[in-house]
């Protein structure tokens, strides 16, 4: 009787076993697609918003101006020369832009970053402002305590001489 018991205590802790794995790895699965899909949809929609004049950066590290569009091969011609006379140009996959760039008020070319990035960004701010507020306590405490043995020794050389200093 007892060996009934165990054999069906086994076969439900088995499939229990089995149907919490399962969960996990639908879980993890999920947990990695769902931000790869949204990286895919910025992407794909920074693709669709680069028009022939737009200042962009390449994965190689190339910035110019993207003088022509060819969609059948997928391809641009990037303007890499300085005054954009069209003197250097080079014919690139549309896969090889790596962000596109703004001109800001003053005339400053500025990389259009995602938001990630400025969150990480602010993120480490913070955390390097802290760390500098703690460091700051630190020093003051140990000012303290100096002063408090400055104090403390005071006091024993007034005590062992018997003057007041």
């Amino acid at each position: 009787m007892y060996n009934i018991i165990l054999a069906e205590t086994s076969k439900t802790s088995s499939i229990t076993m089995l149907i919490v794995m399962a969960v996990l790895l639908v879980g993890m699965m999920l947990l990695s697609i769902i931000p790869q899909k949204k990286r895919q949809k910025k992407a794909q929609e920074m693709m669709n918003s680069i028009k022939v004049g737009t200042k962009v950066k390449t994965i190689g590290g190339f910035v110019g101006v993207i003088k022509a569009i060819d969609n059948q091969s997928n391809c641009f011609v990037l303007d890499l020369s300085a005054s954009e006379d069209g003197s250097v140009t080079v014919v690139l996959d549309k896969s090889a832009i790596y962000t596109t760039m703004t001109t800001s008020a003053e005339g400053v070319v500025e990389e259009a970053k995602p938001e990630e990035n400025v969150a990480v960004a602010e993120d480490e701010v913070e955390a390097e402002a802290k760390l500098a507020e703690k460091k700051a306590k630190k020093a003051d405490k140990k000012k303290a305590q100096a002063t408090e043995e400055e104090v403390v020794e005071a006091e024993v050389v007034e005590t062992e001489t018997g003057d007041e200093i």
